[in-house]
């Protein structure tokens, strides 16, 4: 999946949606957890959200792995590790 995939598919979220990732098992197949910041309208609030863990609810469960304003950081991050789409 590339990068460009990722940030067109990020793009597209809206309020309160996710997308759902699981990386390859080269780097240890974690889910990876993709959301738009519902704050993110707010000043200082980063406009992605990204988690990271074991699972699903395990990754949701940290603070944010990463933020940011801008999509391609994010997807290049995810890209870089051969994810697929999560169920």
């Amino acid at each position: 999946m590339s990068r460009d995939e990722i940030t067109q598919k990020m793009g597209a979220l809206n309020d309160g949606a996710h997308l759902s990732l699981r990386l390859s098992p080269t780097f240890g197949a974690g889910a990876v957890v993709i959301e738009l910041n519902p704050s993110h309208a707010k000043k200082g609030q980063e406009k992605y959200l990204m988690w990271w863990g074991q699972d699903k609810v395990k990754a949701k469960a940290n603070s944010p792995f990463l933020s940011s304003d801008k999509a391609k950081s994010i997807a290049s991050w995810v890209a870089d590790r051969a994810p697929h789409w999560a169920a």
